[in-house]
Protein backbone atom coordinates (compact mmCIF):
# COMPACT_ATOMS: atom_id res chain seq x y z
CA UNK A 1 0.00 0.00 0.00
CA UNK A 2 1.34 3.41 -0.48
CA UNK A 3 1.63 5.66 1.97
CA UNK A 4 -0.36 8.18 0.72
CA UNK A 5 -3.10 5.55 0.91
CA UNK A 6 -2.66 4.60 3.90
CA UNK A 7 -2.35 8.06 4.83
CA UNK A 8 -5.91 8.55 3.32
CA UNK A 9 -6.97 5.06 5.49
CA UNK A 10 -5.15 7.12 8.77
CA UNK A 11 -6.47 10.36 8.36
CA UNK A 12 -7.53 10.98 11.89
CA UNK A 13 -6.10 13.35 15.27
CA UNK A 14 -5.66 10.51 17.35
CA UNK A 15 -6.89 7.13 17.77
CA UNK A 16 -9.91 6.62 19.95
CA UNK A 17 -9.74 3.86 21.89
CA UNK A 18 -12.60 1.40 22.10
CA UNK A 19 -12.96 1.28 26.09
CA UNK A 20 -15.71 4.03 26.90
CA UNK A 21 -19.45 4.76 27.60
CA UNK A 22 -20.90 7.99 26.73
CA UNK A 23 -24.55 9.36 26.03
CA UNK A 24 -25.45 10.59 22.16
CA UNK A 25 -25.11 13.89 20.68
CA UNK A 26 -26.92 15.50 18.24
CA UNK A 27 -24.18 16.42 15.63
CA UNK A 28 -24.05 16.54 11.68
CA UNK A 29 -23.55 13.52 10.59
CA UNK A 30 -20.81 12.05 7.85
CA UNK A 31 -23.00 12.11 4.75
CA UNK A 32 -23.23 15.74 5.85
CA UNK A 33 -19.38 16.39 5.31
CA UNK A 34 -19.37 14.38 2.20
CA UNK A 35 -21.53 16.14 0.74
CA UNK A 36 -20.02 19.60 1.66
CA UNK A 37 -16.87 19.08 0.04
CA UNK A 38 -18.27 17.18 -2.99
CA UNK A 39 -20.14 20.60 -2.92
CA UNK A 40 -16.54 22.72 -2.74
CA UNK A 41 -17.73 23.79 1.10
CA UNK A 42 -14.60 23.03 2.75
CA UNK A 43 -14.11 25.93 4.65
CA UNK A 44 -17.24 24.69 6.46
CA UNK A 45 -15.89 21.54 6.92
CA UNK A 46 -12.80 22.79 8.06
CA UNK A 47 -14.65 25.10 10.70
CA UNK A 48 -16.09 22.26 12.66
CA UNK A 49 -12.54 20.79 13.12
CA UNK A 50 -11.68 20.84 16.67
CA UNK A 51 -8.17 22.36 17.50
CA UNK A 52 -6.51 18.89 17.37
CA UNK A 53 -7.75 18.55 14.00
CA UNK A 54 -7.78 22.26 12.64
CA UNK A 55 -3.97 22.09 13.16
CA UNK A 56 -3.45 18.08 11.64
CA UNK A 57 -5.48 18.97 8.32
CA UNK A 58 -5.18 22.68 6.96
CA UNK A 59 -8.07 23.54 4.45
CA UNK A 60 -5.78 23.13 1.60
CA UNK A 61 -4.99 19.82 2.60
CA UNK A 62 -9.00 19.18 2.60
CA UNK A 63 -9.24 20.33 -0.70
CA UNK A 64 -7.03 17.73 -2.31
CA UNK A 65 -8.79 14.60 -0.42
CA UNK A 66 -11.49 13.91 -2.84
CA UNK A 67 -9.19 14.03 -5.63
CA UNK A 68 -6.56 12.10 -4.18
CA UNK A 69 -9.23 9.47 -3.59
CA UNK A 70 -10.98 9.59 -6.99
CA UNK A 71 -7.29 8.93 -8.75
CA UNK A 72 -6.62 6.21 -6.19
CA UNK A 73 -9.82 4.61 -6.41
CA UNK A 74 -12.02 5.98 -9.39
CA UNK A 75 -15.00 7.88 -9.33
CA UNK A 76 -17.64 7.65 -6.23
CA UNK A 77 -20.67 5.32 -7.61
CA UNK A 78 -22.46 4.38 -4.65
CA UNK A 79 -23.30 5.76 -1.13
CA UNK A 80 -24.00 2.97 1.59
CA UNK A 81 -25.94 3.65 5.10
CA UNK A 82 -24.74 5.83 7.69
CA UNK A 83 -24.21 4.02 10.87
CA UNK A 84 -24.14 6.27 14.07
CA UNK A 85 -22.20 4.89 17.38
CA UNK A 86 -20.48 6.03 20.49
CA UNK A 87 -16.94 5.10 21.22
CA UNK A 88 -15.06 6.26 24.13
CA UNK A 89 -16.99 9.43 24.31
CA UNK A 90 -17.67 10.15 20.61
CA UNK A 91 -20.16 10.20 18.41
CA UNK A 92 -18.91 7.83 15.40
CA UNK A 93 -20.65 8.46 11.95
CA UNK A 94 -19.33 5.43 9.34
CA UNK A 95 -20.40 5.77 5.44
CA UNK A 96 -19.62 2.93 3.16
CA UNK A 97 -18.80 4.35 -0.09
CA UNK A 98 -18.39 2.05 -3.55
CA UNK A 99 -15.49 3.59 -5.74
CA UNK A 100 -15.55 2.03 -9.29
CA UNK A 101 -11.74 0.26 -7.66
CA UNK A 102 -12.27 -0.40 -4.55
CA UNK A 103 -15.02 0.21 -1.15
CA UNK A 104 -14.12 2.78 1.67
CA UNK A 105 -15.65 3.57 5.07
CA UNK A 106 -16.03 7.25 5.75
CA UNK A 107 -15.76 8.00 9.57
CA UNK A 108 -16.19 10.79 11.43
CA UNK A 109 -15.94 11.47 14.94
CA UNK A 110 -17.72 14.69 16.71
CA UNK A 111 -17.94 15.78 20.18
CA UNK A 112 -19.41 18.82 21.70
CA UNK A 113 -20.19 19.49 18.17
CA UNK A 114 -16.89 19.60 16.70
CA UNK A 115 -15.01 17.03 14.37
CA UNK A 116 -12.50 15.55 16.51
CA UNK A 117 -11.49 12.66 13.69
CA UNK A 118 -11.98 11.68 10.13
CA UNK A 119 -10.44 9.01 8.50
CA UNK A 120 -11.09 6.78 5.24
CA UNK A 121 -10.48 3.27 5.46
CA UNK A 122 -10.79 0.14 3.28
CA UNK A 123 -13.22 -2.38 3.45
CA UNK A 124 -13.35 -5.76 2.00
CA UNK A 125 -16.53 -6.89 -0.11
CA UNK A 126 -18.93 -7.67 2.29
CA UNK A 127 -20.11 -11.11 3.08
CA UNK A 128 -23.35 -11.71 4.83
CA UNK A 129 -22.13 -14.64 7.22
CA UNK A 130 -24.64 -16.91 7.43
CA UNK A 131 -26.43 -18.25 10.64
CA UNK A 132 -25.09 -20.61 12.86
CA UNK A 133 -25.91 -23.78 15.06
CA UNK A 134 -24.04 -25.12 17.75
CA UNK A 135 -22.19 -28.08 16.35
CA UNK A 136 -22.62 -31.51 16.93
CA UNK A 137 -21.90 -32.96 20.59
CA UNK A 138 -22.46 -29.44 22.15
CA UNK A 139 -25.19 -27.99 24.11
CA UNK A 140 -26.20 -24.31 25.50
CA UNK A 141 -27.85 -23.62 28.75
CA UNK A 142 -28.83 -20.13 29.39
CA UNK A 143 -27.84 -18.79 32.54
CA UNK A 144 -27.55 -15.28 34.80
CA UNK A 145 -24.91 -13.58 36.44
CA UNK A 146 -24.21 -11.12 38.71
CA UNK A 147 -25.96 -8.23 40.16
CA UNK A 148 -28.63 -6.87 38.45
CA UNK A 149 -28.80 -10.03 36.30
CA UNK A 150 -26.46 -10.47 33.02
CA UNK A 151 -27.68 -12.84 30.45
CA UNK A 152 -25.28 -15.70 29.63
CA UNK A 153 -24.78 -18.75 28.33
CA UNK A 154 -23.25 -22.11 29.83
CA UNK A 155 -21.58 -24.36 26.98
CA UNK A 156 -21.03 -28.17 27.60
CA UNK A 157 -20.35 -31.03 25.68
CA UNK A 158 -23.18 -33.59 25.39
CA UNK A 159 -21.37 -37.08 26.08
CA UNK A 160 -18.49 -36.13 28.35
CA UNK A 161 -18.53 -37.47 31.83
CA UNK A 162 -18.81 -35.05 34.98
CA UNK A 163 -16.94 -33.35 36.40
CA UNK A 164 -16.22 -31.41 33.56
CA UNK A 165 -13.25 -28.64 33.70
CA UNK A 166 -14.76 -25.41 33.41
CA UNK A 167 -14.19 -21.62 31.78
CA UNK A 168 -15.16 -18.33 32.58
CA UNK A 169 -14.37 -15.47 29.48
CA UNK A 170 -13.88 -12.03 29.94
CA UNK A 171 -14.11 -9.25 27.56
CA UNK A 172 -11.38 -7.21 26.55
CA UNK A 173 -11.80 -3.23 26.94
CA UNK A 174 -15.53 -1.36 25.92
CA UNK A 175 -18.91 -2.93 25.93
CA UNK A 176 -19.40 -6.38 23.91
CA UNK A 177 -22.29 -9.13 24.48
CA UNK A 178 -21.37 -12.45 25.25
CA UNK A 179 -20.25 -13.51 22.03
CA UNK A 180 -17.52 -10.78 21.93
CA UNK A 181 -19.19 -9.83 18.71
CA UNK A 182 -16.40 -7.92 16.60
CA UNK A 183 -17.32 -7.07 12.97
CA UNK A 184 -18.41 -10.28 11.25
CA UNK A 185 -16.38 -12.23 14.07
CA UNK A 186 -17.92 -13.95 17.35
CA UNK A 187 -14.54 -14.36 19.13
CA UNK A 188 -16.04 -15.89 22.15
CA UNK A 189 -19.12 -17.98 20.81
CA UNK A 190 -15.29 -19.59 18.83
CA UNK A 191 -13.88 -20.16 21.91
CA UNK A 192 -16.62 -21.79 23.45
CA UNK A 193 -17.90 -24.14 21.26
CA UNK A 194 -14.62 -25.05 20.23
CA UNK A 195 -13.26 -26.06 23.54
CA UNK A 196 -16.51 -27.42 24.52
CA UNK A 197 -16.18 -30.14 21.56
CA UNK A 198 -12.63 -31.37 23.35
CA UNK A 199 -14.85 -32.18 26.66
CA UNK A 200 -14.32 -28.06 28.53
CA UNK A 201 -17.48 -26.31 29.78
CA UNK A 202 -17.28 -22.57 28.83
CA UNK A 203 -19.17 -19.83 30.76
CA UNK A 204 -19.68 -16.49 28.88
CA UNK A 205 -22.26 -13.19 29.38
CA UNK A 206 -22.78 -9.92 28.31
CA UNK A 207 -20.35 -7.13 29.96
CA UNK A 208 -22.39 -4.96 32.51
CA UNK A 209 -21.54 -1.92 30.20
CA UNK A 210 -23.12 -3.99 27.28
CA UNK A 211 -26.33 -4.25 28.82
CA UNK A 212 -26.60 -1.53 31.84
CA UNK A 213 -24.06 1.27 30.17
CA UNK A 214 -26.55 3.74 29.71
CA UNK A 215 -28.01 3.63 33.32
CA UNK A 216 -24.58 4.85 35.04
CA UNK A 217 -24.59 8.75 36.20
CA UNK A 218 -21.72 11.11 35.31
CA UNK A 219 -20.97 10.56 38.84
CA UNK A 220 -20.98 6.80 38.33
CA UNK A 221 -18.70 7.08 35.29
CA UNK A 222 -15.85 9.81 37.25
CA UNK A 223 -15.01 6.68 39.73
CA UNK A 224 -15.92 3.83 37.30
CA UNK A 225 -13.46 1.13 37.06
CA UNK A 226 -13.20 -2.66 35.81
CA UNK A 227 -13.71 -3.66 39.61
CA UNK A 228 -17.10 -3.06 38.77
CA UNK A 229 -16.98 -3.34 34.81
CA UNK A 230 -15.85 -6.99 34.69
CA UNK A 231 -14.29 -8.12 37.67
CA UNK A 232 -17.47 -8.94 39.96
CA UNK A 233 -19.02 -10.84 37.66
CA UNK A 234 -16.11 -13.25 36.96
CA UNK A 235 -15.85 -13.94 40.26
CA UNK A 236 -20.04 -14.28 40.22
CA UNK A 237 -19.71 -16.75 37.29
CA UNK A 238 -17.09 -18.62 38.91
CA UNK A 239 -19.41 -19.11 41.53
CA UNK A 240 -21.87 -20.34 39.69
CA UNK A 241 -19.96 -22.96 37.89
CA UNK A 242 -18.43 -23.90 41.54
CA UNK A 243 -22.58 -24.95 42.84
CA UNK A 244 -22.76 -26.96 39.63
CA UNK A 245 -22.55 -30.42 39.99
CA UNK A 246 -21.01 -31.31 36.44
CA UNK A 247 -18.22 -29.21 36.83
CA UNK A 248 -14.96 -29.83 39.15
CA UNK A 249 -14.78 -26.67 41.22
CA UNK A 250 -10.97 -27.25 41.57
CA UNK A 251 -10.90 -26.85 37.74
CA UNK A 252 -12.07 -23.55 36.57
CA UNK A 253 -9.83 -21.03 34.33
CA UNK A 254 -10.09 -17.45 33.59
CA UNK A 255 -9.59 -16.94 30.21
CA UNK A 256 -8.94 -13.17 29.44
CA UNK A 257 -9.15 -11.58 26.01
CA UNK A 258 -7.22 -8.35 25.47
CA UNK A 259 -7.76 -6.16 28.71
CA UNK A 260 -9.36 -8.96 29.83
CA UNK A 261 -6.46 -10.51 29.79
CA UNK A 262 -4.23 -7.75 31.28
CA UNK A 263 -6.41 -7.82 34.24
CA UNK A 264 -6.60 -11.59 34.97
CA UNK A 265 -3.94 -12.11 36.90
CA UNK A 266 -4.83 -9.60 39.35
CA UNK A 267 -7.90 -11.18 40.34
CA UNK A 268 -6.11 -14.19 40.58
CA UNK A 269 -4.36 -12.57 42.41
CA UNK A 270 -6.68 -11.05 44.86
CA UNK A 271 -8.54 -14.03 45.09
CA UNK A 272 -6.20 -17.35 45.71
CA UNK A 273 -8.36 -20.60 45.17
CA UNK A 274 -10.53 -18.98 42.82
CA UNK A 275 -9.02 -19.86 39.23
CA UNK A 276 -7.01 -23.44 38.78
CA UNK A 277 -5.28 -21.24 36.17
CA UNK A 278 -5.45 -18.53 33.83
CA UNK A 279 -5.61 -17.96 29.86
CA UNK A 280 -4.41 -14.85 28.58
CA UNK A 281 -4.96 -14.13 24.69
CA UNK A 282 -3.89 -11.02 22.84
CA UNK A 283 -3.09 -9.71 26.15
CA UNK A 284 -0.16 -7.41 27.30
CA UNK A 285 1.86 -6.56 30.89
CA UNK A 286 1.85 -2.84 29.87
CA UNK A 287 -1.29 -0.69 31.34
CA UNK A 288 -3.97 0.53 29.19
CA UNK A 289 -3.04 3.98 28.94
CA UNK A 290 0.56 3.00 27.94
CA UNK A 291 -1.07 1.05 24.78
CA UNK A 292 -3.13 3.66 23.90
CA UNK A 293 -0.11 6.30 23.28
CA UNK A 294 1.66 2.86 21.73
CA UNK A 295 -1.17 3.17 19.41
CA UNK A 296 -1.32 6.47 18.63
CA UNK A 297 2.56 6.93 17.41
CA UNK A 298 2.07 3.86 14.99
CA UNK A 299 -0.76 5.68 13.25
CA UNK A 300 1.43 8.96 13.06
CA UNK A 301 4.34 6.51 11.41
CA UNK A 302 2.12 5.62 8.71
CA UNK A 303 0.90 9.59 8.19
CA UNK A 304 1.98 11.72 5.49
CA UNK A 305 5.83 13.37 6.00
CA UNK A 306 4.39 16.71 5.76
CA UNK A 307 2.02 16.53 8.87
CA UNK A 308 4.12 13.92 11.17
CA UNK A 309 5.66 16.51 12.78
CA UNK A 310 2.52 17.89 13.54
CA UNK A 311 0.99 14.57 14.82
CA UNK A 312 3.68 13.41 16.93
CA UNK A 313 3.61 16.63 19.00
CA UNK A 314 0.00 15.76 19.70
CA UNK A 315 0.97 11.88 20.67
CA UNK A 316 3.95 13.87 22.75
CA UNK A 317 0.98 16.04 24.53
CA UNK A 318 -1.09 12.88 25.20
CA UNK A 319 1.80 11.31 26.18
CA UNK A 320 2.58 14.18 29.35
CA UNK A 321 -0.64 14.07 29.95
CA UNK A 322 -1.54 10.21 30.84
CA UNK A 323 2.25 10.27 32.53
CA UNK A 324 0.80 13.32 34.70
CA UNK A 325 -2.42 11.25 35.66
CA UNK A 326 -1.27 8.33 35.84
CA UNK A 327 1.74 9.66 38.63
CA UNK A 328 -0.76 12.19 39.87
CA UNK A 329 -3.25 11.85 43.04
CA UNK A 330 -6.66 9.71 42.75
CA UNK A 331 -8.25 13.33 43.23
CA UNK A 332 -6.24 14.56 40.55
CA UNK A 333 -7.51 11.67 38.42
CA UNK A 334 -10.98 11.88 39.27
CA UNK A 335 -11.31 15.41 37.76
CA UNK A 336 -9.75 14.18 34.48
CA UNK A 337 -10.35 12.79 31.30
CA UNK A 338 -7.87 10.76 29.16
CA UNK A 339 -8.89 9.90 25.70
CA UNK A 340 -12.08 11.11 26.21
CA UNK A 341 -12.70 9.16 28.72
CA UNK A 342 -12.70 9.30 33.06
CA UNK A 343 -8.98 9.61 33.88
CA UNK A 344 -9.73 7.73 37.23
CA UNK A 345 -10.84 4.52 34.62
CA UNK A 346 -7.17 4.31 33.33
CA UNK A 347 -5.40 5.79 36.58
CA UNK A 348 -6.80 2.97 38.68
CA UNK A 349 -5.53 0.21 35.83
CA UNK A 350 -1.92 1.87 36.06
CA UNK A 351 -2.19 1.34 40.40
CA UNK A 352 -1.95 -2.50 39.34
CA UNK A 353 1.26 -3.81 37.91
CA UNK A 354 0.35 -6.76 35.53
CA UNK A 355 3.68 -8.23 35.22
CA UNK A 356 4.10 -7.72 39.27
CA UNK A 357 0.96 -9.53 39.84
CA UNK A 358 1.27 -12.52 37.41
CA UNK A 359 4.94 -13.56 38.60
CA UNK A 360 3.46 -13.39 42.43
CA UNK A 361 1.75 -16.94 42.70
CA UNK A 362 2.36 -20.08 40.61
CA UNK A 363 -0.76 -21.58 39.43
CA UNK A 364 -0.32 -22.37 35.46
CA UNK A 365 -1.11 -19.79 32.70
CA UNK A 366 -1.03 -19.70 28.77
CA UNK A 367 -0.08 -16.25 27.13
CA UNK A 368 -1.60 -16.49 23.61
CA UNK A 369 -0.38 -13.62 21.14
CA UNK A 370 -1.38 -13.37 17.10
CA UNK A 371 2.04 -11.73 15.55
CA UNK A 372 -0.50 -9.75 12.99
CA UNK A 373 -1.93 -7.92 16.29
CA UNK A 374 -2.20 -4.39 15.63
CA UNK A 375 -4.34 -3.74 18.29
CA UNK A 376 -1.72 -5.35 21.37
CA UNK A 377 1.44 -5.21 18.88
CA UNK A 378 4.18 -7.28 19.46
CA UNK A 379 6.24 -4.67 21.08
CA UNK A 380 3.35 -4.78 24.03
CA UNK A 381 2.58 -8.48 23.99
CA UNK A 382 4.77 -11.39 23.29
CA UNK A 383 8.01 -9.02 23.07
CA UNK A 384 7.17 -7.46 26.15
CA UNK A 385 5.74 -10.72 28.11
CA UNK A 386 9.30 -13.12 26.74
CA UNK A 387 11.36 -9.85 28.59
CA UNK A 388 10.25 -10.90 31.69
CA UNK A 389 11.58 -13.89 33.66
CA UNK A 390 8.74 -15.90 33.01
CA UNK A 391 9.05 -19.01 35.42
CA UNK A 392 8.10 -22.66 34.17
CA UNK A 393 4.24 -22.75 35.15
CA UNK A 394 4.13 -19.56 32.89
CA UNK A 395 3.79 -20.88 28.64
CA UNK A 396 4.07 -17.93 25.98
CA UNK A 397 2.98 -18.86 22.19
CA UNK A 398 3.28 -16.75 19.78
CA UNK A 399 1.30 -17.59 16.81
CA UNK A 400 2.38 -15.31 14.00
CA UNK A 401 -0.55 -15.60 11.27
CA UNK A 402 -3.24 -14.52 13.64
CA UNK A 403 -4.31 -10.85 14.45
CA UNK A 404 -5.62 -9.33 17.95
CA UNK A 405 -9.37 -11.69 17.89
CA UNK A 406 -7.06 -14.86 16.97
CA UNK A 407 -7.65 -14.82 13.48
CA UNK A 408 -6.66 -15.44 10.19
CA UNK A 409 -9.03 -13.41 7.77
CA UNK A 410 -8.17 -13.72 4.15
CA UNK A 411 -8.24 -9.68 3.24
CA UNK A 412 -6.23 -7.89 1.01
CA UNK A 413 -3.17 -5.90 1.46
CA UNK A 414 -4.88 -2.64 1.96
CA UNK A 415 -7.33 -4.02 4.55
CA UNK A 416 -4.23 -5.98 6.64
CA UNK A 417 -3.95 -3.73 9.88
CA UNK A 418 -7.62 -1.92 10.08
CA UNK A 419 -10.88 -2.50 11.48
CA UNK A 420 -11.75 -3.91 8.00
CA UNK A 421 -10.12 -7.38 8.79
CA UNK A 422 -12.65 -7.72 11.76
CA UNK A 423 -15.48 -7.52 8.43
CA UNK A 424 -15.22 -10.47 7.15
CA UNK A 425 -16.72 -13.59 8.46
CA UNK A 426 -13.85 -15.47 10.45
CA UNK A 427 -13.06 -17.92 13.20
CA UNK A 428 -11.09 -18.87 15.93
CA UNK A 429 -7.68 -20.73 14.63
CA UNK A 430 -8.30 -24.25 15.11
CA UNK A 431 -4.54 -24.62 16.39
CA UNK A 432 -5.75 -22.10 19.45
CA UNK A 433 -8.45 -23.69 20.34
CA UNK A 434 -6.10 -27.41 20.60
CA UNK A 435 -3.48 -24.97 22.33
CA UNK A 436 -5.97 -23.86 24.81
CA UNK A 437 -7.86 -27.60 25.25
CA UNK A 438 -4.68 -28.99 25.79
CA UNK A 439 -3.05 -26.44 28.75
CA UNK A 440 -6.83 -26.78 30.41
CA UNK A 441 -6.62 -30.97 30.11
CA UNK A 442 -2.96 -31.47 31.05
Amino acid sequence: MKKTERFLCLLLALILPVCALGSAETTPNALQVLEKMQGGAYGEVHALFDDTMAAALTEKDLETLLPSLETSFGSLVEIGIETVSQVSGYTVAALPLTFERGRLLLQVSWKNGRIAGMYFAPMEEQVTPQEEAAPQGVTEEEISVGTPALPGLLTLPKESAAPLPAVVLLHGSGPSDMDETIGQTKLFRDLAWGLAQKGIAVLRFDKRTYVYGKDYTQEELAAFTVQQEAIDDSLSAAALLKEDSRIDPSRIFLAGHSLGGCIAPRIARENPGVFAGLLLLSASPWTLGDIVILQNRAAVSQASPLLRPVLSQQVDSLENEWRSIREGTRENALQKTFAGQSAYYFWDLARHDTAEELLSFDIPVLIVNGGRDFQVTNEAGYDAWKALPLPDNIQLILEKKLNHLLMDPDVSESVQGTQGEYDVPCHVSDDVINELSSFILQ
